[in-house]
């Protein structure tokens, strides 16, 4: 096997999409190949030789893959559940502000005026009008901020989906 073909093994081992059989291929040529390789072949083919006497005695139990993505889920349910604390405390506190700057002063304007809003319907719907433009605006702000949580939910859900796959995989080949 040419040192080109074996350098090209090597990487697809190395990003993990080499079969069985193209990795015990590759272990041969590099085993075979050993006096004559140098740098990263030569490194490589040192790494295999050395861990060739404990490889098949060493193997992840059965339940391996089960234990893993309870670990996951578990931690995900907690991060999920205080993200939604934070997100219902984000809300709260847009509400208040909205309250705060548009009901309040707009109640000392009616006040001094001597006009309530509910004897003036059309100041009572510009009033409204208001309120919901600014809470609109404050939740469109903090819509931008949940944007990085769906980027690490589809990292989570990518992560999880690749370790049913390899688990599916395993079962099949059992």
């Amino acid at each position: 096997m040419e040192l080109q073909e074996i350098s090209q093994l090597l990487d697809r081992y190395w990003e993990g999409k080499l079969s069985e059989e193209e990795e015990n291929t590759l272990r041969k040529a590099l085993l075979k190949e050993e006096p004559t390789l140098e740098g990263e072949l030569k490194d490589a083919a040192l790494w295999f030789k050395s861990t060739a006497s404990f490889k098949d005695t060493l193997q992840l139990p059965e339940d391996f893959d089960e234990k893993v993505m309870e670990k996951i889920e578990k931690q995900s349910i907690r991060s999920d559940s205080w993200s939604w604390w934070k997100i219902a405390a984000a809300v709260l506190i847009i509400m208040t502000l909205g309250y705060t700057a548009v009901v309040i002063p707009g109640q000392k304007q009616a006040a001094l005026a001597n006009k309530n809003t509910q004897e003036d319907p059309l100041m009572a719907y510009e009033e409204t009008k208001a309120t919901l433009a600014l809470m609109a605006s404050m939740m469109n702000n903090g819509k931008s901020q949940l944007e990085s949580l769906e980027l690490f939910k589809k990292a989570q859900d990518k992560i999880k989906n690749n370790f049913e796959s390899d688990k599916n995989k395993k079962d099949k080949n059992s």
